[in-house]
């Protein structure tokens, strides 16, 4: 037997249609997922981009840089001070990168 035993109609306008359409392909979800979803009082969120995507993998990169030169750090109680440069440029750089990518208005 099915889990949902019940069905429902609804109408909408074209708008509406496409409206649903498209948010419920941002969040990944199908159509009745989506809807369901809403009913249960989720509040759903557009999958991330590839650009967000790369940008995640770009920072734990860099997290895992800065964990490593912490853990010699703790060990030798110094940083050299190219590691400490190579994080400091490396952080910089994605922040940049991120504000004109990301952040930033585009025409």
């Amino acid at each position: 037997m099915r889990k949902r035993n019940i069905k429902k109609q609804i109408w909408l306008d074209t708008k509406e249609d496409e409206l649903l359409k498209r948010k419920s392909k941002e969040a990944g979800l199908s159509e009745a997922e989506f809807i369901r979803s809403l009913i249960k009082g989720y509040r759903i969120k557009a999958q991330p981009t590839e650009k967000i995507k790369s940008f995640q993998r770009d920072l734990y990169g860099i997290a895992n840089n800065i964990n490593q030169i912490a853990k010699v750090a703790n060990s030798r109680y110094s940083v050299s001070h190219d590691d400490y440069k190579y994080i400091s440029d490396t952080l910089a750089n994605f922040i940049l990168r991120f504000e004109r990518k990301i952040c930033s208005r585009q025409k």
